[in-house]
């Protein structure tokens, strides 16, 4: 997969267990917490940046408010934030929720059904992932 960097995520490895980790996000109180899609040679306390992707409930567009992500420590379960693109032939949304994200709709909605610059929130399946770059 050919990343951005608009798609990345930059932030500190607070640890790392198993295949969990927990990223902070500098200038937030922010940590949260991923499984590892891939081999990092980072260890705690370091920098890191990778991509995020996540699975969707069912998405939907936003009215008002500003991008978050909650809880604020742990797993992402409700997010909102702005989609920055559309990839119709993956069927994703690369969304700006405070970091940027990879987004696959909800089973049986699909990612035209939205547009950059539409705000949209949902609630995020158990699993989200980070696959560090280098």
């Amino acid at each position: 997969m050919h990343t951005t960097d608009s798609d990345l995520v930059r932030g500190t490895l607070e640890s790392a267990n198993g295949n969990e980790i927990t990223l902070s996000l500098p200038g937030t109180d922010y940590r949260l917490r991923f499984t590892q899609a891939g081999p990092t040679a980072v260890h705690p306390g370091k920098r890191v940046k990778g991509v995020v992707r996540v699975k969707a409930l069912r998405m939907h567009k936003a009215e008002a408010g500003g991008a978050f992500i909650e809880p604020i420590m742990g797993q992402p379960r409700i997010v909102q934030g702005v989609v920055r693109g559309v990839d119709a032939g993956a069927n994703r949304l690369l969304v700006d929720v405070v970091v940027p994200m990879w987004v696959e709709p909800f089973d049986g909605q699909q990612a035209t059904e939205f547009a950059a610059g539409d705000m949209v929130n949902f609630y995020v399946q158990s699993g989200a992932s980070f696959t560090p770059v280098a």
